[in-house]
């Protein structure tokens, strides 16, 4: 008869669990990593959205407000709103003509810029409209 040693297959299974479970932690790790990477440039790219959004509400509130104002040819920059976000705008008096091949008075284009720093990086947006003011 033969003796069967169980004493070495229980050290061999052992040792099997032990790799299994290396194995299994290993691929949780890259696993974990990845969708670590995934939040962390999905949280940036909603920022940087978030970012424009806000300047392109501040470019639409800028032009209301010139709307609403008497427009004067020429530049200057809009006062602080607490945003970080600086806006230059810049008048200018549009040669318009009508039917009659006459020029249109109190027509004025102007552009709004909005700027500021988004991940060190300087962003800039802007907005041209035309305004009829008689």
């Amino acid at each position: 008869m033969k003796r069967i040693d169980r004493r070495g297959k229980r050290r061999a299974r052992r040792g099997m669990v032990l790799l299994e479970v290396m194995t299994a932690l290993f691929v949780f790790t890259i696993v974990a990593f990845s969708l670590v990477m995934a939040l962390d440039s999905s949280f940036d790219a909603a920022m940087d959205r978030n970012e424009a959004d806000m300047a392109i509400r501040g470019l639409k509130n800028q032009m209301a407000l010139l709307h609403a104002a008497q427009v004067v040819p020429g530049e200057s920059d809009a006062p602080d709103d607490g945003s970080g976000i600086l806006y230059h705008i810049s008048v200018t008096q549009a040669q318009m003509q009508d039917q009659k091949s006459l020029p249109v008075p109190s027509m004025y284009s102007v552009t709004i810029t909005a700027t500021w720093k988004s991940r060190g990086q300087d962003e800039e947006r802007d907005v041209t409209e035309l305004i009829y003011q008689p």
